[in-house]
């Protein structure tokens, strides 16, 4: 019951502040205009939008499929290495930003986590360890940010692990490029 009541009331929030934001948007000049611009990035997948959209969809609490989206932006005639570097960089940073507050909250979510979880997690970590961090980066329907997320709240070595996910990222990309000359030619 409370769920629902909780959900209801996101529900409402939600309608408010987007009203509420979009009155202020249409009003100011400056913000109707970088709305546009973003708007045309997003829906023409260009590189800053590829940019835009894996730093967005690589958030752990926004799902995305960015893979589909990348090789979307080549379909469209999009230079493939400014779309690589685009989409690596944003993509990148956001794992930077889930390492982040997984780092900075993690005492917080440690009072919320039975320890047994977090030890079971650290487990696994030094059980797969590097090839656990590579292979849930590298295939696409495995929840990589999420994992990042978690292991900025076991306080993981940040050098580590930023290693390892460029790495699968950069093996996953050029997979796609690969596929993608291999088909558009």
């Amino acid at each position: 019951m409370l769920s629902i009541i909780v959900l209801i009331l996101f529900l409402f929030l939600a309608i408010f502040f987007y009203k509420f934001w979009y009155h202020i948007i249409q009003t100011t000049p400056i913000l109707h205009k970088v709305i546009i611009y973003l708007r045309y990035n997003f829906v023409n997948i260009t590189p800053m939008g590829l940019f835009y959209e894996h730093f967005i969809g690589g958030i752990f609490f926004v799902p995305s499929a960015d893979e589909l989206v990348f090789y979307y932006g080549l379909l469209n005639g999009n230079p493939i290495f400014l779309s690589f570097v685009a989409a690596l960089t944003g993509y990148m940073l956001a794992q930077i930003l889930n390492y982040l507050i997984g780092f900075k909250i993690s005492s917080f979510m440690l009072h919320l986590v039975s320890k047994k979880k977090v030890y079971k997690t650290k487990r696994w970590i030094n059980k797969y360890g590097v090839y656990g961090i590579f292979v849930f980066n590298v295939i696409p329907i495995l929840p990589a940010p999420l994992l990042i997320f978690a292991l900025g709240v076991t306080k993981y070595n940040f050098k580590r692990l930023f290693i390892i996910t460029v790495t699968a990222k950069i093996l996953e990309y050029l997979i796609l490029i690969g596929i993608f000359l291999l088909f558009s030619a």
